[in-house]
């Protein structure tokens, strides 16, 4: 309990603090589909984007996870990526990508290069963590490195939700989203929320209040360095949540989190406990990552449940964060 209690009062101390240039460094832990030719998520490639952008992150690393697709593609998409950016914005510094994990924890047998990798950085200086996909790496590396774990200052995760909460988008009401990021390694959710350190969620409640539209995109499709081409990217995702889910656009739910590292005081946030919650059918599996003040337990996290008008009113804002090369964009 008193660990507990020190590291929340650290965790909000630290991400309540000014984001000045170069004060956070950060681990991108990410599972990113951007370059496949299909109506693959593309809201992990717009995190980085706006992370590289940032003068105020240090990205030190990126590490690749499965989850939006398998682990190959998802290196792969990592380094097209990367090698996209160095085409279009040479100015930015990129970050090695070391690939994670290819499946959940349990089933994981050997230890892939990206937890050796982030235990060198961890090793070398305290770092906060961007999950945006599962957090397999993460707990894996809590499993084999548990002298590591008061060096990792806070991680922000994308995932978690209220007690009968239903991911709805669009107009369809039979439709409706799950919490991949937790429902693909429940059990590595469990292990870092019961490790002590400090836990931030972007949840689906939060991430749904921006859109990106046809719009959007458009604008995007005409601005400098590798803006067209992340337009270009997304227009089948955009198109598959008009279609599919009827939806006027889609939610840049990692993309958020990034926002939230930059500064975390414009989110509505509350400090409550959570836990997994298990539920195993006969055909389907609901394990769900839920949070109340209702709960009696002592594994807290920062529940951020509503994000910033400004982004809600422009949510490119959120690839040009304050202090980028691209400019002083609003957020």
């Amino acid at each position: 309990m008193i660990t507990r209690i020190f590291w929340t009062a650290f965790t909000l101390h630290l991400l309540s603090y000014p984001t000045l240039a170069g004060e956070r460094t950060i681990w991108i832990d990410t599972d990113p589909a951007c370059i496949m030719e299909s109506t693959h998520d593309v809201d992990d490639c717009w995190a980085i984007v706006a992370a590289l952008r940032s003068k105020a992150l240090n990205v030190v690393g990126l590490s690749t996870v499965f989850g939006n697709t398998s682990i190959e593609q998802a290196t792969e998409s990592a380094r097209l990526l990367l090698h996209s950016i160095a085409m279009h914005e040479p100015v930015l510094d990129l970050p090695r990508v070391s690939p994670g994990a290819g499946r959940p924890i349990r089933n994981q047998i050997e230890r892939p290069p990206a937890v050796d990798e982030l235990a060198k950085a961890l090793d070398t200086q305290p770092l906060t963590i961007l999950a945006l996909g599962p957090l397999t790496n993460i707990a894996m590396l809590l499993r084999t490195h548990p002298e590591l774990i008061p060096h990792i200052e806070a991680i922000v995760a994308v995932g978690g939700q209220r007690p009968g909460h239903v991911f709805r988008v669009g107009k369809t009401p039979l439709l409706h989203l799950h919490d991949l990021n937790v429902r693909k390694d429940l059990d590595a959710f469990d292990i870092v929320l019961r490790s002590g350190i400090p836990l931030h969620l972007i949840p689906f409640e939060a991430a749904r209040e921006v859109v990106v539209t046809g719009t959007d995109l458009s604008v995007l499709q005409q601005r400098g360095g590798l803006d067209p081409w992340l337009a270009s990217r997304s227009l089948p995702w955009l198109t598959m949540w008009e279609n599919v889910f009827g939806a006027n656009g889609f939610s840049p739910f990692d993309a958020l989190a990034v926002a939230y590292l930059l500064d975390p005081d414009q989110f509505t946030c509350q400090t409550e406990p959570a836990k997994i919650i298990r539920r195993h059918g006969l055909f389907v599996v609901r394990d769900t990552l839920e949070v109340s003040s209702s709960f009696h337990n002592e594994n807290t996290v920062s529940y951020c449940s509503a994000v910033p008008a400004s982004i809600r009113k422009s949510p490119l804002s959120v690839l040009t964060p304050p202090r980028s090369p691209l400019g002083d964009g609003q957020h």
